[in-house]
C-alpha cells in the first residue's frame, strides 16, 4: 500500500495565500472594469417618444450585467435607477397605479421621486442613474453619488 504524501504546514499557507492573491487581483479588475464604466461612459437608452407617462423600461448601465429602470413620471420627465434591490439583490418592478417600485421578494417599497426606502427591508434606497435628455435622446451619465 503507497503511503500518501503530506502537505506541510508551510506550503498549504502558501498555497491559501497564492489562492487568495488570485481571488483579490480578479476582484480588483472587475471593480476596476465597472467603475472605468460608470465613469466614464454616456448612453443612450431610449428616446423621448418612446415612453407615455406612467410607462418603464428596462436598460443595462454602466455594464451589460447590470439591469436599471428607466420611468417616464409626466411628459417629458424621466428618472432611472438600479433595477437591484439593495436588500437581497432581487428585481424590482414599477406599479405604475401605486406610483412606486416594489420588490417582490420581501415587499421592499421604493419612491419614483427619489428612489428613498418606503416601506420594508431594503437598509438603502436605489442607486439612482443620472440622465439628461438630450433632442429626442434619453442618456445614462453615471451612477449618482448617494
Amino acid at each position: 500500500m503507497e503511503e500518501e504524501e503530506k502537505v506541510s504546514r508551510r506550503k498549504f499557507g502558501g498555497l491559501l495565500t497564492i489562492g487568495g492573491i488570485a481571488a483579490a487581483i480578479a476582484a480588483l479588475w472587475g471593480l476596476r472594469r465597472y467603475l472605468h464604466a460608470e465613469a466614464n461612459e454616456a448612453v443612450v437608452i431610449a428616446e423621448t417618444g418612446s415612453l407615455a407617462p406612467g410607462g418603464s423600461l428596462v436598460f443595462q448601465y454602466p455594464t451589460p450585467e447590470a439591469p436599471c429602470l428607466l420611468i417616464c413620471t409626466s411628459e417629458g420627465k424621466y428618472v432611472a435607477y438600479s433595477r437591484i434591490c439593495t436588500h437581497a439583490g432581487c428585481p424590482v418592478f414599477f406599479h405604475p397605479e401605486n406610483n412606486d417600485i416594489e420588490c417582490p421578494c420581501h415587499g421592499g417599497v421604493f419612491s419614483v421621486a427619489d428612489g428613498h426606502v418606503l416601506e420594508g427591508p431594503p437598509p438603502r434606497p436605489l442607486p439612482r442613474i443620472e440622465i439628461e435628455v438630450q433632442g429626442r435622446n434619453i442618456i445614462a451619465r453615471g451612477i449618482a453619488k448617494s
